[in-house]
């Protein structure tokens, strides 16, 4: 009985974590420009302990007349950063680097948000916890660099795969997510 009861608790918590990464963030960073690129609201969701990896999410709007490319990201609470998408394949989800960047068409908006385009922050320092800022960078083509600020919100989601090598994590629902 308390077996049961143990993994309908283990289940429903798993789902409240998986809707939780899906809603839009509690909290809200500011601004940023460079150039004509307008950066809204940088946010992260908190990460479990022992976690290696953490995502980094915001809007980008080109409001100038020209394209331009988000070509890369840093995080100081992270050894390495990579602008990564998650797309759906044969009902497996992966998660692969962006190569050549993100283009922003004029008077285009682009979000970075989860199940899609994000920053994957590889290597974390520590734990990203609620209520903290982390400091990054973002490189464009034409716009040059910015430094951003990502607010940390509550956690979301399962625990990153460790070292974001290739692997397959099942989740709630029978759903499969490929990392590469």
């Amino acid at each position: 009985m308390i077996d049961k009861l143990t993994a309908k608790l283990a289940a429903a918590a798993l789902f409240a974590a998986a809707t939780f990464a899906l809603a839009p963030p509690a909290a809200v960073a500011g601004d940023y420009k460079a150039g004509a690129i307008v950066i809204s609201h940088p946010w992260a969701p908190a990460t479990p302990k022992g976690a290696s990896v953490g995502a980094g999410y915001f809007k980008l709007t080109n409001t100038g007349t020209t394209p331009d490319r988000l070509l890369a990201a840093t995080s100081a609470a992270s050894g390495h950063a990579d602008l990564h998408q998650m797309t759906m394949v044969n009902g497996v989800m992966e998660m692969r680097p962006i190569k050549g960047g993100i283009v922003l068409q004029p008077g285009e908006t682009v979000e970075l948000k989860p199940g899609g385009n994000h920053v994957m922050m590889m290597g974390l320092k520590q734990p990203l916890k609620q209520g903290e800022r982390v400091k990054g960078t973002l490189a464009f083509e034409k716009a040059g660099t910015v430094d951003i600020v990502y607010d940390v919100t509550g956690p979301g989601g399962p625990a990153p795969a460790p070292g974001h090598a290739s692997n397959t994590m099942q989740m709630h629902g029978g759903a499969t997510m490929q990392m590469h």
